[in-house]
């Protein structure tokens, strides 16, 4: 009885945790020099950085929409959403069913090199940013949305931004903010959106002030945003010695094995059950 009990339990607690599509932060955007590209829908020099907060398969990811606001902050300007194809590949490829806690995913646009998809995220690599971080160009792995509500350009501003991402469908209208998982942004003067972030994520979220050109706006601190400004990005890699200690927990809880909360129930069940057993009196033989 005991081993059954014992082998339940390590089955129950084996059982990876369900992925949400909550898991999933703004880290870093650049504003480039360069004009939009096309059929892209994004200026060819900028990036957007998200980092993963816990495991996400691609169907889950793809179902995410993203973009950014005008220049006043006041209203949506762009959505994209994650081509769901690329993403099977990055994870056929690397042999896994979902991406872990700790991934790093760049869009970026065409001026800034071809996608790098190569992902091997191990509990030997943790520090590894190339083999943790995958590079998605705008019109290929990332995509504009087929809606037509809000159909512009993601172009980042120097006046002011809000990059966002957001859950289920696309913002019913322009200043919708009701599925926003994440934003970051910069404005000395917040309109409607800067002020529905700071309002939902805290005052952290927004940097009052503006972003030069060719300058980049970065988390230098952990899941408590730290906002920089800087010349110089660390695209696909951390931001700082705190981003990097943050990334590598992530990182190593992908490699922890934990029980989803229903779960719970089974599991103290079971231990519950087994010291009931071993409190049983022993009757005196007859």
């Amino acid at each position: 009885m005991k081993y059954l009990l014992a082998t339940f339990l390590l089955l129950t607690l084996a059982t990876p945790r369900a992925a949400g599509a909550g898991g999933i932060v703004v880290n870093e955007y650049s504003n480039g020099t360069g004009p939009t590209s096309g059929a892209t829908k994004m200026t060819n020099s900028e990036y957007i950085e998200f980092a993963l907060t816990q495991n996400m398969t691609s169907t889950a990811l793809a179902a995410l929409t993203f973009g950014d606001s005008n220049n006043s902050t006041s209203t949506l300007q762009g959505v994209f959403h994650f081509d769901k194809t690329t993403l099977d590949g990055i994870l056929t490829s690397a042999g896994r069913a979902d991406f872990l806690p700790g991934t790093i995913i760049v869009v970026k646009g065409t001026g800034l090199g071809a996608q790098n998809l190569t992902y091997n995220p191990l509990s030997t690599n943790t520090s590894t940013s190339d083999l943790w971080s995958i590079e998605l160009v705008a019109g290929q792995g990332a995509l504009d949305h087929p809606e037509t509500l809000i159909n512009n350009d993601i172009s980042i501003t120097t006046g002011g931004d809000v990059v966002w991402i957001s859950t289920g469908n696309p913002p019913a209208n322009s200043t919708d903010t009701s599925g926003f998982i994440d934003a970051l942004g910069h404005d000395p003067n917040p309109g409607f959106i800067a002020n529905q972030v700071i309002s939902k994520f805290g005052a952290s979220h927004m940097l009052a002030a503006n972003l030069n050109n060719g300058s980049v706006l970065l988390n230098t601190g952990d899941a408590t945003v730290v906002l920089t400004q800087s010349a110089t990005g660390s695209m696909a890699a951390p931001n700082s010695a705190a981003n990097a200690t943050w990334m590598t927990t992530l990182r190593d809880s992908g490699f922890i094995i934990v029980p989803e909360p229903s779960r719970m129930v089974y599991i103290l069940a079971g231990v519950a059950a087994c010291l009931l057993r071993r409190k049983r009196p022993t009757l005196p033989a007859s």
